[in-house]
């Protein structure tokens, strides 16, 4: 793979804004997208940020990496070469995970992981509950002796020693001849991305998402293919913003493997970008995880040769002059600022239309481009109440939904009462671009939305349809995704401001 060029202008600006303060002036205020992405493409820049340094610690086999768990990590070791670890019934040589505080770049107080119930899974495998509560870990199914997600409850103790119970068969989700990997579980507890080879991957092992309703985890939807490639994604991470790391060998990179992140943004996320070659290299690096508790260290792996070759574990933390200033954290180096819980539109009276991608519309199948219209942003409580009266929409014809086989009614939506304080709206948005379009109507599947945008860190976002129920926006997005918007995805208007208040999507 060509290594990716460097950004010498920036070099020069992060100097200047190092010497000069200007950085620290503005901390408090966290670091945009389009800086994450600035400082990423240049390593200088990088290099007085973070701090990569090797870890004296051995990775041991079926692991890749480490995990963190509350205030130290957990790690898989040969009871013969930790003696001081282990209890006096584990006998040498077993294979066995164990918890150990972490102290700058070497182990501290350890013990065994789990004394009550033996576990030597792959350690970077594994990821729990806000409240360490349950955890989802891979194992090999004993029906077809192929990777599976298992989940299990426990309890810890002061020590943090654990005491598990175990599922004894894999999730729901899990089909039998297919792989399940590395599930790492969003903040909030409701997705659960992995890696597998189920149908639908565009290459080796692809990304995943399951998300929890009602007590169950839906069927896994292909996180698209922005993210997903015709080589392999492998080892998620998911932040404690919900941002996501994960390693490919298909995307653009240094090496075989490398590390990409992807912003969360609400509801998806953005298209993946390189951590740069300040942490990944021509060797494979994987198994990228961070210290949700403080967000400030992480761990990944760098394995020297695709598939063989010895693991050396490396510690990333943030530059002691930045992590002094305690405002900072690696998920806001890389992925810049959490994604506001106010208004995504941006401050401007005017939005226009876009392309869902850089290529002309009219090579997405089924759809034809119409023209272009300029849409008013209502600016107080007045002019959002008066907008409301004036809704209109296109009536639509009943779309026959080729997965199911049966017809899905696009309804149109009733005007909200300007009685009450909110007036919540539904639309389905597609994929941003830089550039705009001349349209205001585009359609799918034989019929006719209009067109919604607005800006947002540089680039136009559109949206289609009109409605003022969940559901319904539910099937239009299904519908989207057959017609070739595999990323479309459902976004809520309050008072015609962009909200990621997720009671708005139970």
């Amino acid at each position: 793979m060509k290594k990716i060029p460097q950004t010498a202008f920036f070099s020069i600006l992060i100097i200047v804004m190092l010497t000069s303060g200007i950085i620290n002036k503005n901390l408090s205020s966290g670091i945009n997208m389009n800086s994450a992405v600035a400082i990423m493409d240049d390593t200088t820049s990088l290099i007085r940020m973070i701090n990569v340094e090797s870890f004296r610690l051995p990775i041991l086999p079926p692991s890749s990496g480490v995990q963190f768990y509350k205030d130290g990590i957990i790690f898989l070791s040969l009871s013969k070469y930790e003696k001081k670890m282990s209890p006096n019934q584990i006998s040498f040589g077993v294979v066995e995970a164990y918890y150990a505080s972490v102290e700058d770049s070497v182990l501290g107080k350890h013990m065994i992981f789990s004394p009550s119930s033996s576990f030597s899974y792959p350690c970077e495998a594994m990821t729990f509950s806000s409240d360490y509560s349950t955890v989802y870990f891979t194992k090999l199914s004993k029906k077809d002796r192929k990777e599976k997600i298992f989940m299990a409850k426990f309890k810890s103790d002061s020590k943090n020693q654990a005491n598990l119970f175990p599922e004894i068969i894999p999730m729901d989700f899990c089909s039998d001849d297919y792989t399940y990997s590395h599930p790492t579980l969003s903040s909030d507890g409701k997705m659960l991305i992995f890696a597998s080879d189920i149908k639908g991957s565009f290459g080796g092992m692809d990304l995943f998402v399951s998300r929890l309703a009602d007590g169950k985890w839906s069927v896994p939807e292909n996180l698209g293919k922005f993210i997903n490639t015709a080589g392999n994604e492998f080892f998620p991470f998911l932040d404690s913003e919900n941002n996501l790391f994960f390693s490919s060998d298909g995307l653009h990179g240094y090496g075989g493997y490398d590390i990409f992140t992807c912003k969360f943004n609400g509801v998806g996320w953005n298209k993946p970008i390189n951590l740069s070659d300040r942490i990944n290299s021509d060797a494979d690096d994987i198994a990228f995880t961070i210290n949700k508790t403080d967000g400030k260290s992480a761990f990944f792996t760098r394995r020297q040769k695709s598939g063989k070759g010895d693991m050396q574990l490396f510690r990333v933390t943030l530059n002691h002059e930045v992590a002094d200033q305690n405002l900072l954290t690696l998920s806001n180096v890389f992925n810049g600022s959490p994604v506001p819980k106010t208004s995504l539109i941006a401050a401007t009276s005017k939005v226009e239309v876009k392309s869902p991608e850089a290529e002309p519309p009219t090579k997405k199948p089924g759809i034809n481009v119409v023209k272009k219209e300029e849409v008013k942003v209502p600016e107080t409580i007045t002019e959002i109440k008066k907008s409301a009266e004036k809704i209109t929409v296109t009536k639509t014809k009943p779309v026959i939904d080729s997965a199911e086989n049966k017809a899905v009614i696009i309804k149109t939506p009733k005007v909200i009462s300007t009685e009450q304080k909110d007036v919540v709206i539904y639309r389905v948005q597609l994929l941003p671009s830089t550039t705009q379009i001349n349209s205001k109507e585009m359609v799918i599947n034989g019929t006719s939305y209009k067109i919604y945008e607005y800006l947002y860190l540089g680039a136009y976002r559109h949206t289609i349809g009109e409605f003022n129920t969940l559901g319904l926006a539910i099937a239009l997005q299904r519908i989207c995704r057959q017609s070739g918007y595999s990323q479309s995805f459902v976004v809520a208007f309050k008072n015609n401001i962009r909200s990621l208040d997720m009671n708005l999507f139970k």
